[in-house]
């Protein structure tokens, strides 16, 4: 991919070129006798030199007005300083500081903004310390390297607040008078003329840090997207912020924009006004709340291009919109977007950003997955691309003795070198497959058929989308692959360093007898050969290879070879049978108080794993021993079971020592142990209880949540501080996960979404509210039927701290009524099928409701279909208004057939109702229809398969089956199940693990 780097990487603004250090103030070539004496000094290593010679240059320099000169100067002074004396961030920041109560007017701003960046920096450093720490009620020390996050943030913006103080002085002083000090971007002075516009955009980008968010108040701005912070420019400056936090960052973030706009509108030169406009949008973006937030900024930003077309900066504009369409997976729109740019100003910074956008959009891609074992049915390669008409395949032989004798652990491990070995190799096949266009640029997957004539053996399958497979603008996918009539079947035994398998016949599953298998363990970077095993008249082997790793199988029958496709481990544990010794405690609870009794019981138990043998133990003694969080003994108790094997007692919580995690245990043969906490905890004062809401909430509506919060003997909790929150979760009716149709809707949603927050205040009776908008995810289509669960959650802080919680769901969909079905699994044509049918409220009530059932054959594929054995693509979102076709090794996407059966339902009060169907062997889909209380349709689905116990063959054309007609029995009874398969032929091996041998 190409692309203009030049401009783009380096375009900047301009930025204070002082840190802790002072290797900046020399790396540049002195200018004249005395910067030159200072700088032999510092390279012969004499610091204490260059501070003297720096003091004449400072007096000079300040006399002469050439004030970025004297700060440079004081700087350089300060560090060399700072070197000679330890170097202490705090140190060189006093004596800046004790520099600026001296400096002239003219200076003090520019020095306090390298004192903000000094602390700013300092705090990068160990950023990683300052967020682990508590904040604490202790008086605040002098010394940086014992604050907490909240009070670095705090000292830094009253720096920025100090550099910024004396505005018509700072508005009035051209940036180009600081560029001694100043590190240029490539961004004009036009866009920051002058030392206001650089300090406030330093400021900007402070306040702007994620960190602010680590010394966030309780009653915090939030940035509304749905506020004037995506308006028009005037509508922006003329805003008021509402809020009660006056040192929020986002606040005087807010405010700094609104002042850089007024400052520059009547500016001739427009480009000032333009930036920060662009500015003020990006920060909206990355800072403001709400669902609108993404449609807000792109209208924004259309606006803005709009207005300012003939300005480079609008090229930015457009290309901060197409990266917005471009992440939502819009990529023409993002295209069209990018190129609108590009033609506006081709060699704009902007232009450069939308030029590359439209080539990571045009890239071409293209990757291929197969299964790993070819043979009848052949299988397709599945070639992932976009951006590709057609791809290339090209067959080599893969040489497996070669491998196993060389220190790779997979055979596709290879280095680039290696590989393009590989594909200057004969060639044993090659192919070429036209692959539809990706007009939309995005992802397809094309199943492409591989050639039938390919003879047996191992080979490595390569794919591009370059006729030549030439690694320039190229993308070469390999994958390992044996054509052969061999299945290999492994298992190994848990702990007990076996390894067994089969080796079948691929097409018909017959055991082959006589195959050899052969079989290398990994030691180091070489591989063994461990003693080679036959198959048996089952196609079974079995070897002993205990605590091997990565062990590679090659089976061999006839002309035929087959490898394992992974390394295999296995291990042998070495536990002798044994009779162990234990005790399983129990206490009344698990949180306690100093001072309160801790009672205690205890089991002890007699355990034989091997031959799950387990029994009390009576009339033993045991030691039981109370521990502190420090593991220091309390106390020690002496027990004796009794005929049941358990004992009780009861410790004193201990006032005298940390409080935290503490433990019981027993010392001696049947040891055991429990651990609980005891805490210095106030019992609660006051609850909070959100209510119901009075009218049913309906989506797209506004919801209302009346809370009361009310002390434990009645009285109100008045004027206490109200946290509150929304979350939205999408939850799917239990038909989804199968049903057929999710294949052409979008990908369910996971998680869940915070919509709303705020604060608020109880009133003079305790009394609440909370408003929010019931909006649906448009995301999730309507006829999947959702249902949107609201939960509330509401934290109340009263006037001593003390902080209560609730929380109310509410769930609201496109209908007010859900309905299900179910059924048992085990299903056969012997009893007729009943239908349990539920119906009731989105909040989980019941609810009557009258409709019908219809029980659909389904229709099915001509022939048995297996799904891919592994390593195919998922399919990708499914575009446009046609569905895909079927899935034929899905049952759950085979089309309706013919319905068999229809009943009419009403379910009682309950919202509950059965239904019963004589239905032959065969699969079936039975669909309900009902109505809400506003008339919408309400559906649910269900699958059936109904078995014949006598039939010979499966009524259903899948590959196999198996169903259990119960999940457990007791002993002395029997067990049914059915295995079937819908091939003509088919072979089962079946092992019966016990409690014995499990």
């Amino acid at each position: 991919m190409s692309h203009r780097i030049s401009n783009f990487q380096k375009f900047g603004f301009a930025s204070v070129l002082v840190l802790l250090c002072a290797t900046w103030l020399w790396a540049a070539e002195p200018t004249d006798a005395t910067w030159t004496e200072v700088q032999n000094a510092i390279n012969q290593g004499l610091p204490k030199t260059a501070v003297e010679k720096l003091e004449p240059i400072i007096t000079k320099a300040k006399a002469e007005k050439n004030y970025d000169e004297a700060i440079k100067a004081i700087g350089m002074k300060i560090s060399l300083e700072g070197t000679i004396q330890g170097n202490r961030p705090e140190e060189k920041i006093a004596r800046m500081q004790a520099e600026i109560e001296q400096a002239p007017a003219e200076m003090q701003p520019m020095m306090q903004a390298i004192v903000a960046h000094w602390y700013w920096h300092f705090f990068q450093q160990n950023r990683w310390r300052f967020i682990q720490r508590t904040q604490t009620e202790a008086p605040v020390s002098d010394d940086i390297n014992t604050w907490d996050l909240p009070r670095i943030l705090e000292v830094t913006a009253e720096q920025f607040d100090k550099a910024l103080e004396n505005t018509d002085m700072l508005q009035n002083t051209p940036i180009a008078e600081y560029d001694e000090l100043i590190e240029k971007g490539t961004a004009p002075d036009d866009y920051r003329p002058t030392l206001w516009d650089f300090l406030v955009h330093q400021a900007l980008e402070f306040y702007s840090s994620a960190e602010q968010a680590g010394a966030r108040s309780e009653d915090a701005f939030d940035l509304q997207a749905d506020s004037p912070v995506f308006a028009a420019a005037e509508d922006f400056v003329n805003w008021t912020p509402a809020t009660e936090d006056a040192d929020s960052p986002k606040l005087k973030a807010v405010h700094l924009y609104q002042q850089l706009l007024k400052f520059h509108r009547d500016d001739d030169d427009q480009s000032a006004f333009i930036d920060a406009d662009l500015h003020r949008l990006e920060f909206a973006y990355n800072h403001a709340f709400g669902e609108e937030k993404d449609a807000r900024y792109k209208s924004a930003l259309k606006r803005f291009a709009d207005e300012h077309a003939s300005h480079v900066i609008s090229a930015r504009a457009l290309h901060n919109l197409a990266t917005v369409w471009h992440r939502e997976n819009e990529f023409v729109k993002a295209k069209e977007i990018a190129e609108q740019g590009l033609a506006r100003h081709p060699n704009s910074i902007g232009g450069n950003r939308c030029y590359n956008l439209i080539k990571q959009i045009e890239a071409p891609s293209a990757s291929i997955t197969t299964e790993r074992v070819w043979n009848d049915p052949w299988p397709t390669v599945d070639v992932r691309y976009r951006n590709v008409e057609k791809v290339y395949f090209r067959l080599v032989a893969f040489d497996f003795d070669e491998f196993v004798n060389s220190n790779r652990y997979q055979p596709t491990h290879l280095n680039r070198n290696q590989q393009s070995t590989l594909m200057n190799r004969k060639i044993i096949k090659q192919w070429s497959a036209d692959l539809p266009k990706t007009d939309d640029y995005q992802e397809q997957v094309e199943h492409v058929k591989v050639p039938e004539d390919i003879p047996t053996g191992s080979y490595f399958l390569f794919a591009s989308h370059r006729e030549d497979f030439a690694n320039d603008n190229n993308q070469v996918s390999m994958a390992e692959v044996w054509v052969s009539k061999l299945a290999l079947v492994l298992r190994t035994a848990h702990g007990q360093g076996t390894l067994e398998g089969f080796v079948l016949d691929a097409k018909t599953g017959k055991p082959l007898q006589d195959a050899s298998v052969k079989i290398w363990v990994n030691q180091g970077n070489r591989r063994t050969a461990l003693k080679t095993v036959t198959t048996d008249g089952n196609g079974f082997f079995k070897t002993k290879a205990t605590n091997g790793r990565n062990l590679i199988l090659l089976a061999s029958y006839r002309d035929q070879r087959l490898s394992s496709n992974h390394g295999i481990s296995v291990h042998q544990t070495n536990n002798p049978e044994r009779t162990q010794q234990q005790t399983q405690f129990f206490t009344d609870r698990s949180l306690y108080r100093p001072g309160q009794t801790i009672r205690y019981k205890g089991i002890c138990l007699s355990v034989n794993q091997q031959r799950n043998n387990y029994e009390t133990s009576a009339n033993q003694q045991v030691v039981v021993v109370f521990s502190d969080v420090n593991g220091k003994e309390i106390e020690r108790l002496t027990h004796r079971t009794n005929d049941y094997g358990s004992f009780s007692g009861s410790v004193t919580a201990p006032r005298d020592r940390l409080m935290g995690q503490m433990s019981l245990r027993v010392d001696g043969v049947a040891r055991g142990q429990t651990q609980f906490r005891v805490e210095e905890y106030k019992r609660p004062k006051f609850q909070v209880k959100l209510n119901a809401p009075t009218e049913p909430a309906k989506l797209g509506e506004s919801v209302t949540i009346q809370a009361n919060a009310t002390a434990y003997t009645g009285a109100a909790i008045d004027d206490a501080l109200v946290s509150w929150r929304v979350v939205r979760e999408v939850r799917y009716p239990i038909w989804w996960s199968w049903s057929s149709r999710r294949f052409w809707f979008p990908p369910r949603q996971q998680g869940n979404q915070e919509i709303a927050h705020g604060t608020t205040r109880s009133g003079a009776d305790g009394s609440f509210e909370i408003t929010f908008d019931a909006k649906p995810d448009l995301s999730v289509p309507e006829e999947s039927e959702p249902t949107f669960q609201f939960t509330v959650y509401a934290d109340v802080t009263d006037s001593t701290g003390e902080t209560r919680s609730d929380q109310r769901s509410i769930s609201v969909g496109y209908t007010a009524l859900a309905a299900t079905m179910t059924a048992d699994d085990w299903q056969t044509s012997e009893q007729p099928v009943e239908i349990s049918i539920s119906t009731k409220t989105l909040d989980g009530d019941g609810q009557s409701a009258k409709g019908t059932v219809t029980v659909y054959q389904l229709k099915q594929p001509s022939e048995v279909v297996r799904p891919s054995l592994g390593g195919s693509h998922p399919q990708p979102l499914h575009r446009g208004n046609s569905k895909p076709a079927p899935d034929s090794s899905d049952i759950n996407t085979w089309e309706l057939g013919d319905p068999v059966a229809k009943e009419d339902f009403e379910t009682d009060g309950g919202g509950n109702a059965k239904l019963t169907f004589d239905l032959t062997a065969g699969p079936y889909r039975a669909k309900l229809e009902t109505r809400d209380r506003f008339g919408k349709q309400v559906t649910a689905l269900l699958p059936i398969k109904v078995l014949d116990p006598n039939a010979q063959k499966l009524a259903i054309k899948i590959p196999d089956l198996f169903m259990k007609e119960k999940i457990s029995v007791e002993p002395g009874e029997s067990m049914r199940a059915i295995w079937g398969s819908g091939y003509d032929t088919a072979v089962r091996s079946s092992k019966l693990n016990t409690a014995a041998n499990c």
